[in-house]
């Protein structure tokens, strides 16, 4: 599991068959706490990794 964000999409979790966008400060101040900072990218790249999170694969 771990963070990512981008400028217009946001910030969200991501694992294995996993996603989750992060609504409010109480949730993304606590997701920190466990899963650490996120990795900045562009709204390309986190779509990218939104695909292989939960498909296995950005195709």
């Amino acid at each position: 599991m771990k963070l990512i964000q981008s400028t217009n999409r946001g910030i969200a979790v991501v694992g294995p068959g996993y996603f989750r966008g992060l609504k409010n400060q109480e949730e993304l101040q606590s997701a920190i706490k466990v899963w650490g900072n996120p990795i900045v990218g562009n709204d390309r790249q986190f779509d990218v990794w939104k695909a292989i999170a939960l498909q296995g694969t950005s195709a």
